[in-house]
């Protein structure tokens, strides 16, 4: 979209490009060659000359925040070298971070907002489901009763859904009901997430790895498989509509290069009746044909353990 409008004056600037590749942007920008680059947050050091503005899109996002050395916020870098060049930061999202909204509200931010939204579409009616009341009901399935009907009313009409569960992998641990054993990774402390495709254990921190057992390796009792993620979602989709093709999006799906577009493209153009995800698959997607989406176990990430899950968890689904 922006080659078209600024030709050969745009670099783009990600980590998964080579080094040689990211190193002939680097040089395109240094000599300004290129005059817009557009990236993710290591773009923010792209070597502009003479800057005038910076944009950051979906502003609210934790993901600015480098959890590698040197650790750094890519909105705090913008807002340092917009104030070295004294020029425009503009902070975009429908959701902003509560402290980038007070600032606006005390003034100290300027404040624009969009009073109507694109093509004056209206906001979707959303229903809460109480899964308390579905298992009272003999439901202990993580798909409750009402979404079941409203994707089988989907599927007839030829429409397509989206179904959104923020943990990926079959289950999120595996614990003996006797003695209460949990497998926990040795490295990082957390308990490992079970992927029943290779059936094994896995650390989604440090990706350490390990078979699952039987039997309990401390007393010999059953295993139980608790929580749910996207692999036993798609699971439980595929029982419920043996004849209906579900399409899986997680990093588990598209750790090769390009396989995210490609997923995008083979859901939109084959007209894939469902398909399920992690968060990747609520940012910024816009597809004509889906008119359901599911959100699976919403409150899940109001209990991460951290003191703004409640902000985070509102940004997510309102996004």
């Amino acid at each position: 979209t922006f080659s078209s409008h600024f030709g050969d004056d745009v670099a783009v600037m990600h980590s998964s490009l080579s080094p040689a590749e990211r190193y002939d942007e680097w040089k395109r920008v240094k000599n300004g060659k290129a005059r817009v680059v557009i990236g993710t947050r290591s773009a923010v050091f792209a070597p502009l000359r003479d800057l005038g503005a910076v944009i950051i899109d979906e502003e609210q996002e934790e993901t600015y925040k480098s959890e590698n050395n040197p650790r750094y916020d890519a909105r705090d870098v913008a807002k340092f070298r917009c104030a070295q060049n004294n020029c425009l930061l503009l902070l975009g999202s429908a959701t902003p971070d509560v402290c980038t909204r007070y600032n606006a509200r005390i003034g100290r931010y300027a404040f624009f907002t969009l009073k109507n939204r694109y093509n004056d579409m209206r906001l979707p009616e959303v229903k809460i489901v109480d899964m308390k009341r579905e298992l009272r009901r003999g439901n202990d399935s993580d798909i409750s009763g009402f979404l079941r009907d409203e994707l089988q009313q989907n599927i007839e009409r030829g429409e397509q859904s989206i179904l959104f569960i923020n943990r990926r992998g079959a289950n999120k641990l595996i614990c003996c009901g006797d003695c209460g054993y949990v497998y926990k990774c040795p490295n990082c402390s957390v308990s490992l997430t079970y992927h029943s495709v290779n059936k094994r254990l896995i650390c989604h921190y440090c990706c350490y790895t390990r078979r699952a057992d039987s039997h309990c390796p401390d007393c010999g009792g059953m295993l139980t498989f608790v929580g749910a993620g996207t692999q036993l979602i798609e699971e439980e989709l595929k029982q419920l509509y043996p004849d209906t093709q579900v399409l899986r999006m997680d990093t588990d799906t598209v750790k090769a290069a390009g396989s995210h577009d490609v997923l995008l493209n083979k859901f939109k153009n084959e007209k894939i009746p469902i398909m399920v995800g992690t968060q990747m698959v609520t940012k910024g997607l816009n597809f004509e044909n889906v008119t359901l989406i599911g959100v699976v176990s919403a409150d899940q990430s109001l209990y991460c353990g951290d003191y703004r899950s409640g902000e985070r968890t509102f940004s997510l689904i309102t996004q």
